[in-house]
């Protein structure tokens, strides 16, 4: 091999001082011909190939020429095993890249997807949530994916995507579970098998029951911090997730999250947008009306009413003994006739009309149902549960109030508020421009009629009958009067 050649000992047994190492090792075994080729593949050893007889008979010229083309068929076998072996793993580098790059384009569409609907449903995150759960459970071949959000201390699903049978859509947020654990402590969750866990997480046994879930991935729904839901993927059999399942459910929990983010922001644009339009809705109305405030009550109860979502909008007067009817909207007809039969009313604690009269303040009822004060003979004649009246303020008195009531329970929120005692300044502003208004004509009313008696009494210096007639023309028409 050493030297590239082939070697050919007639007779090891007198090659003592060539080749001792080989006469060593052969004459033992009874070796005296000895015949060796080398593997050679480009010029480079990389074997050899020996024959060898066990009584002096050399090789023949053919037999070694033999053996020279069996040394090249065996290197020829030897690097195509070499190349097969190249081949085979390059083979399967190509194909692991290959795999890598399909889930790289399987993930950048599905996050295309996934964007594109976060673009087309600017005002509803339904079809967002629904796609990300989708996409979650077909990316890390789970079973079943679904999407949490965090309501008043509950847990309510709002997606889901998979085939696995469902436990309870709404449930306490504890540490008791995956799900909740992962969004009381911020962190993702991974439960290799739930099974071998419920000393952990002691509320997933009678669910895992119904479920049959073994394998659990959580990752929560992170907003500046705060846990506002969790996205969940599960299988029915014992198979942990891969390193790279669990980054990429972290990336549908961010992308979760940028949907109820932009939905929230747009809702916010949109209410904030609707509220200043009715604000200026209003003050146009107040401008188009300096003598009358009817237009702007009306007007500020029918905003009331859909701004604050509600079924009925109120604006009521208070004269320091009764409350009266300014204005009103009702979503229904009989609605409207039973609101215009509670007025006139005495200030009391029956209805949040009189509250706000005895109180001076913001008055918020929840639930007139559970309200014992409430007359609930009223309630039922207006199917009223939620209500909300803010108080109309002049110099520190109540002189009115905005209202809005809702059918159902639900609770108005600070921004309602907010919203309901910007009109109820509104209407005061109204009152106060008819009120000076009017203060103003009279004003200007009656510096004409003593200018027009003054220009009488110059002009007629000797006649006393032209400004008596003056005077008293001049004193039915500022005081209203038909005659005098």
């Amino acid at each position: 091999m050493i030297d590239r050649q082939t070697i050919h000992v007639h007779d090891i047994a007198v090659a003592e001082d060539e080749f001792p190492y080989t006469r060593s090792l052969g004459i033992p075994r009874g070796v005296r011909t000895f015949l060796a080729t080398p593997l050679l593949c480009k010029d480079v050893p990389i074997g050899a190939i020996v024959i060898r007889r066990t009584e002096v008979r050399p090789f023949t010229e053919k037999q070694i020429g033999l053996l020279k083309t069996f040394a090249d068929q065996a290197v020829i076998a030897i690097e195509n095993v070499r190349l097969f072996q190249e081949l085979k793993q390059r083979t399967a580098e190509v194909e692991a890249s290959n795999s890598e790059l399909r889930e790289a384009l399987e993930q950048q569409t599905a996050t295309g997807e996934i964007l594109r609907v976060i673009a087309s449903s600017p005002t509803d995150l339904q079809p967002v949530l629904d796609t990300v759960a989708e996409s979650a459970a077909r990316l890390c071949e789970a079973t079943q994916s679904q999407i949490y959000r965090v309501d008043d201390g509950m847990l309510q699903r709002v997606a889901v995507h998979g085939s696995m049978p469902l436990a309870e859509m709404w449930r306490p947020l504890t540490r008791g579970t995956p799900t909740g654990r992962a969004i009381v402590d911020r962190k993702v969750i991974h439960v290799h098998d739930i099974t071998t866990e419920f000393e952990s997480y002691p509320e997933s046994k009678s669910r895992q029951q119904v479920t049959g879930s073994r394998t659990i991935l959580v990752a929560p729904l992170l907003r500046e911090g705060v846990s506002i839901g969790a996205i969940l993927i599960r299988r029915q059999d014992v198979r942990p997730f891969s390193d790279k399942q669990i980054a990429l459910l972290k990336t549908f929990a961010d992308q979760a999250v940028i949907a109820i983010e932009n939905v929230r922001l747009f809702k916010e644009l949109k209410e904030s947008l609707e509220q200043q339009t009715a604000t200026s809705e209003i003050l146009g109305v107040i401008a188009s009306s300096p003598t009358d405030a009817q237009p702007v009550f009306d007007t500020i109860a029918q905003s009331a009413m859909r701004l604050c979502d509600g079924a009925m909008g109120v604006v009521s007067r208070y004269d320091g003994e009764l409350v009266h009817l300014a204005a009103h909207t009702h979503v229904t007809t009989e609605g409207g006739e039973i609101l215009r039969q509670m007025f006139p009313m005495r200030p009391g604690r029956s209805g949040v009309h009189g509250r706000v009269v005895l109180e001076g303040g913001v008055v918020h009822v929840p639930d007139a149902q559970a309200d014992a004060e409430y007359s609930q003979s009223l309630r039922q004649a207006l199917d009223l549960r939620s209500a909300l009246a803010v108080p109309m303020l002049r110099d520190g008195r109540v002189v009115g109030a905005v209202a809005v009531g809702r059918l159902e329970v639900r609770p108005f929120t600070d921004k309602e508020v907010a919203l309901l005692q910007t009109f109820a300044h509104q209407a005061v502003i109204a009152i106060e421009n008819v009120r000076l208004f009017n203060e103003l004509k009279e004003s200007l009313e009656q510096q004409t009629a003593t200018s027009e008696i003054l220009g009488v009494i110059a002009s007629s210096p000797t006649d006393i009958q032209p400004v008596l007639e003056a005077i008293v023309k001049n004193a039915a028409r500022v005081c209203g009067a038909s005659d005098a």
